[in-house]
């Protein structure tokens, strides 16, 4: 066995976490800045905080006003327009969003960092003097009411927000923050403006910016663009107190699907309570990880649920810790006894000392991996400043975690996880009467390439930035490795690699890298097995060890297929409930018939329930294999001694041969058409898609810049179909390129009744596209996005380790990511029209409609 981290065991090991060591600033008008510098890639992320969520709605509670403002302020200046505000982001290498919850509403653009100065002048120009025109303000409510009827469409939604109004009967945590659509439709644009007057002010905002800037530079823009800001009286808002639950509460919903979601919840104390880290902890213990548990009780032991989860969250003033289950319809009264017997056995025992361990170690690990990207800088830092004022949170909080012992966690739980104030949602079909009671462009080292004696390649970057390693085990397998008899199987049998091998149980699996603060991947995707570890420099060690045990002496129990059969089954039904997806499957099915990629990576429910463990085998023997792998890996390493443990460990791999897939495409069997599938849905969806090309061919990269351009909300469908017409609440496409297959699809979700509307303006802009290609500013938007979002990739070890190996495991060739930039930026406006007028011509068309089912 490798050697064991010297603080794996200690719960009370130092958790050392390095500083933001960021400034703060104020202007006279109470505008708070807060910068931190970090030149390690040339990008920013600039985002404003506005302290006002949908808790502050006062007399307008429940309406979601605050989620209406951050729809609103995308639609128009007294400077600029709704596609002056996207086109303007995007031609900077610009990509912006926004979110609204129950404290605050963010706005942020990830970027170039020599664009800071146009990020913060947009950003200002939205939150100072946006218009809030009427006629866009109608639009705009018809597109919230669409997102309203998708999240009606969604059993987790619905299970949040029932589980919100049972918990609270005062505090206005117990509305959805998009909103009650009785309440909402009542909203006038004075209301919209009250609001902004009365919380959108200086004074109750602050502005964080991290990335390659320079502070004082930065304070001096700032000031620049907000200094005229005029501060005004701001009266925070008083919020109900929320009684103390006394008696349990229940409620179900029912709804059209063929799982149960279920949801256990009490009361707890905010954000600022003294409780607060040891319920963070004790939802992390209860439902974060493969070996919560939660999943050890549920999915592993009983096999009663599909998934579990846990989490703590509320405001400044109280919240809910919830336990979450998904499940079949008639394991609902058996998952809500075991959910309570695993939080009876948390009060009466305790976490173990390991896991106690585990939990601060992969809160740190959490901590350090923010720490990777600009966003993720920015982020902690805005959080830390809302909740506390202080810009040493991060470290404050990690203190307080680290100080706690079992014996606090288990009175929390004994606290506040009190059968006598539990409140129990469903929402599912109807339930039968139930007895239960529960009583390139910046410095980087290159990538090094070895064939290791059995075939297998190996690529290395050393990256010293931080102590953190990620190692990514890519292996062809998939979709075109797969029959129409056997499809599921790369799947399922990646799943059976975790149920334990010959030196390890699946439950020590699940915790071994977990108690150190990392994480452990082991999954299948349309082209591959994928097994990676995600650890701090000094486990990487371990880490090998396990992917090692992992890919030479799995065990493959025929016990555990069930179980792994019974999850992939309800995954599958899962996408046959989102009209979205089943669209997408639909055209795919057609676009590809009678070649590999007319099935997904799930497989069907007849391949999946007639898969046998020697199945399995089979697949995994054929696959993994040195001639048929690589192994990458990025992050704090030597490459000479790194290369010398990955030959020790996967010396007895067996050399093999690699798969014969062919990247050509073959000749299509199915002639474009129009289908229609009806569903017990409030929405109606359509995709149109076309028959493209796959990840060898040259027109690949054009066809990406093409989806870039069609993707963005500064493109001509968002402008056209959501801003000008109102017609959609969401509208895109999206590039499909795999191994001698592609596709390209456009879609739109829209009103039942103006789903042929959308449908012919859809087709017209296609139509315009393939006749005359991008425009020369489309083009150079696309570009700069795609650059920006390339350059974003850059920031995490991870990313860049799964990059290298789909790119070599593809035989694309290990300068093909690096590359990808100067063949980006070599693209014309001319060879744009040549692809879209060979690929994207409406008479090639494959179309599908989701529509609701007509009464009979």
């Amino acid at each position: 066995m490798p050697a064991r981290s010297p603080h794996q065991n200690s719960p009370t090991a130092p958790l050392l976490v390095p500083s933001l060591e960021a400034r703060h600033h104020r202007l006279e008008n109470g505008l708070e800045i807060i910068v931190r510098e970090d030149h390690q890639h040339p990008l920013v992320s600039v985002q404003i905080w506005v302290k006002a969520g949908s808790i502050h709605e006062e007399e307008w509670t429940g309406a979601g006003l605050a989620h209406c403002v951050e729809h609103m302020l995308f639609k128009g200046t007294l400077q600029r327009t709704a596609q002056e505000i996207s086109t303007g982001i995007q031609k900077c290498g610009g990509y912006v969003n926004a979110y609204t919850t129950f404290n605050r509403t963010v706005y942020w653009i990830d970027g170039l960092a020599e664009h800071t100065e146009d990020y913060l002048d947009i950003l200002a120009d939205m939150v100072r003097h946006s218009r809030f025109d009427a006629a866009e303000l109608a639009k705009e409510q018809d597109v919230i009411r669409r997102e309203m009827a998708m999240g009606n469409d969604e059993p987790s939604s619905q299970l949040q927000h029932l589980l919100q109004a049972t918990c609270f009967r005062v505090h206005p945590l117990r509305h959805p923050i998009i909103g009650h659509r009785e309440v909402f439709d009542q909203v006038k644009r004075d209301d919209v403006l009250n609001f902004v007057q009365r919380h959108y002010v200086p004074n109750n905002c602050f502005i964080v910016i991290a990335g390659a800037v320079d502070a004082e530079a930065t304070f001096a823009a700032v000031e620049r663009m907000f200094g005229e800001w005029q501060r005004r009286p701001y009266e925070p808002v008083i919020l109900p107190v929320e009684p103390r639950q006394i008696g349990q509460r229940r409620a179900h919903q029912d709804f059209a699907t063929e799982l149960s979601h279920v949801a256990l919840g009490w009361q707890i104390p905010g954000e600022g309570h003294v409780d607060k880290p040891a319920l963070d902890v004790l939802a992390f213990l209860l439902g974060s990880g493969r070996s919560s548990r939660l999943n050890l009780k549920l999915k592993d032991e009983l096999a009663i649920a599909h998934a579990a989860w846990a989490s703590a969250w509320g405001a400044q003033e109280c919240g809910v810790m919830n336990l979450d289950v998904e499940c079949a319809p008639d394991q609902v009264d058996a998952c809500q006894r075991a959910m309570l017997e695993v939080v009876r056995e948390m009060q009466n025992k305790g976490p173990k000392a390991q896991e106690l361990s585990k939990a601060l170690r992969a809160t740190l690990g959490y901590q350090i991996r923010s720490l990777a990207s600009t966003k993720g800088q920015a982020a902690l830092l805005g959080h830390g400043w809302l909740s506390t004022g202080s810009l040493d949170y991060p470290q404050q909080y990690l203190r307080t975690l680290s100080q706690l012992t079992a014996a606090d966690l288990r009175d929390a739980a004994r606290k506040y996880l009190r059968e006598e104030t539990l409140s129990i949602v469903t929402v599912g079909p109807h339930p039968q009467e139930s007895a239960f009671n529960p009583t390139t462009e910046f410095a980087s080292a290159p990538i090094q390439r070895f064939e290791l004696k059995n075939g297998l390649t190996l690529l290395i970057q050393e990256n010293p930035r931080l102590p953190l390693i990620s190692l990514r085990a890519s292996f062809l397998a998939g979709v075109p490795a797969e029959t129409d008899v056997n499809a599921g199987v790369t799947q399922i049998s990646s799943a059976l690699l975790l149920k334990g091998t010959q030196n390890r149980s699946a439950a020590q699996i699940a915790t071994e890298l977990e108690n150190l603060g990392g994480g452990l991947l082991c999954q299948a995707d349309a082209h591959r097995y994928m097994l990676g570890a995600d650890v701090m420099r000094g486990d990487e060690a371990i880490g090998i060890d396990l992917l090692a045990d992992l890919l030479l002496h799995a065990k493959l129990p025929a016990a555990e297929l069930e179980k792994v059969r019974a999850r992939q089954l309800a995954q599958i039904q899962e996408e046959k409930e989102d009209p979205l997806t089943v669209a997408l499957r639909r055209a795919r099915a057609e676009i590809f018939a009678g070649q590999s990629f007319a099935r997904t990576a799930l497989g069907s429910e007849s391949s999946v329930s007639s898969l046998r463990v020697q199945d399995c085998k089979a697949m995994l023997s054929e696959s993994i294999t040195g001639a048929n792998g690589v192994i990458s890996i990025v992050g704090d390493v030597q490459a000479q001694t790194l290369r010398r443990q990955i030959e020790k460990a996967l010396l007895k791999l067996s050399k093999g041969r690699r798969r014969s897939i062919a990247t050509q495409p073959s000749l299509p069997k199915q002639t474009p058409g129009c289908h229609e599938i009806r569903m017990e849905k409030e929405q109606a969806v359509v995709v149109i898609g076309f028959r493209s090309v796959g990840l060898h061919h040259p027109d690949a990269h054009a066809l990406t810049l093409v989806d870039e351009a069609c993707s963005d909300m500064g493109s001509r469908l968002f402008n056209r179909i959501r801003e000008e017409l109102g017609l959609a609440y969401y509208v895109g496409a999206q590039q499909f390129a795999a191994l001698g297959a592609g596709a390209f699809y456009f879609y739109v979700g829209t009103d039942p009744k103006r789903v042929d509307l959308a449908q012919a303006e859809v087709l017209r802009l296609i139509a315009d596209l393939a006749k005359k290609g991008l425009t020369a500013a489309e083009l150079e938007r696309a570009k700069t996005a795609w650059r920006s979002q390339w350059l974003r990739m850059q920031q995490g070890n991870a990313s860049l380790a799964d990059a290298y190996a789909w790119s070599e495991l593809n035989g694309l060739g290990l300068e093909h990511y690096q590359s990808l930039p100067e063949k980006i930026a070599a693209i014309t406006a001319k060879d744009i029209q040549r692809v879209t007028q060979r690929y994207l011509q409406t008479k090639q068309a494959f179309v599908v409609r989701v529509l609701p089912q007509t009464d009979s």
